[in-house]
């Protein structure tokens, strides 16, 4: 058996941290991991709005911003790894996500990998949309192929994340966004003075708001067949007619987002792992437990795979990369091949 080390890197379209995690890989007759630890690191106050602003920045101050944002998750890697002696063989960086462009051949995530790499003195891979996207692929989920290679007994996986997606793992693989998610519910948790609906306690004590919630089933994406996905700034479009009481409108969101992900994991059947952060919302899992199938068995992970799971995947999708080996289906985004997507920098 093969040894490998590598570390991930997640920075999400919440903006609730950076993940990242160690990770050691075992290549036998199939791939097998073990997450060694993993760390959410407060992003600065000074970087952050920034990133929230970033679609709106000219292309100097993007350039600079993307510079800036990879030094610092290279400096934030130095430290995680500090007391760490194992041999590292490659960073996979999934950085911000600025703008998601499929159908025009775009993809941008900032965070530089090449910065990384400078400040680590490591190999590093990022940019994996690009190749993707310019093969006619959505570019996304990208997940979907680290969950096949290392999360074989499960059916199906739902992250709830900024945005909640499902990937559906059958004879072929297929996985899609289905809608925003914490970036919904934060937005009116921040309305009643909170950074989030903690437990989906806030939620629980509203009411449906009927006008909403018939807005929100009416939406064109919600009628689309995969492949398919979605661009942070696509969640103004459910902000529209939001109702006046935040509460309502999370209690409203919880139902039509629980309502959501039933209706893609309709045709699933044996175990669904639920990761990200909203695998913390008691009030929304509670939703999706009533209105998926009976025979549908929904998997609450450990805590270290809720919080670094898709760090955990971007180190392995780093590692492929490093391996020239594919590491994504075009079965899930539509692709014209699989491909060997991000781009490799090495130390100098």
């Amino acid at each position: 058996m093969t040894e490998y080390y590598a570390i991930g890197v997640m920075s999400g379209s919440s903006l609730d941290g950076l993940d990242v995690c160690l990770c050691r890989f075992t290549k036998g007759q199939n791939w097998s991991f073990d997450l060694i630890k993993g760390e959410t690191i407060t992003i600065p106050e000074e970087i952050t709005p920034q990133l929230k602003q970033a679609d709106q920045l000219d292309g100097l101050d993007l350039a600079l911003l993307d510079i800036r944002y990879g030094q610092w998750i290279g400096n934030q890697i130095k430290a995680f790894q500090k007391d760490s002696s194992f041999p590292i063989s490659v960073i996979g960086v999934h950085g911000h996500t600025v703008f998601h462009l499929p159908q025009e051949h775009l993809s941008v995530q900032i965070g530089n990998a090449e910065a990384v790499c400078v400040s680590t003195q490591i190999p590093t891979v990022g940019g994996f949309r690009g190749m993707d996207v310019l093969m006619g692929g959505q570019g996304a989920p990208l997940v979907p192929f680290g969950e096949n290679q290392l999360l074989r007994d499960y059916s199906a996986f739902v992250n709830l994340g900024g945005i909640a997606n499902v990937s559906v793992h059958t004879e072929q693989i297929s996985a899609w966004d289905v809608a925003p998610c914490n970036q919904i519910l934060n937005h009116f948790a921040k309305q009643l003075g909170h950074d989030f609906d903690h437990g989906g306690q806030l939620a629980a004590s509203g009411r449906i708001d009927e006008q909403w919630l018939t807005y929100l089933r009416g939406l064109a994406y919600f009628q689309l067949s995969p492949p398919k996905s979605l661009s942070n700034q696509w969640s103004a479009e459910v902000l529209k007619k939001t109702p006046q009481n935040p509460v309502d409108g999370l209690y409203t969101y919880s139902h039509f987002l629980a309502e959501q992900l039933a209706n893609n994991l309709s045709k699933v059947n044996g175990k669904v792992m639920i990761t990200g952060g909203g695998a913390y919302n008691h009030f929304l899992i509670q939703l999706l437990k009533e209105k998926v199938a009976l025979e549908l068995e929904m998997i609450i992970p450990s805590p270290e795979l809720i919080n670094f799971k898709e760090a955990l995947i971007f180190a392995f999708l780093g590692l492929m990369r490093a391996l020239h080996l594919p590491n994504v289906f075009a079965s899930v985004t539509g692709s014209q091949k699989d491909t060997v997507s991000g781009t490799l920098h090495l130390p100098g």
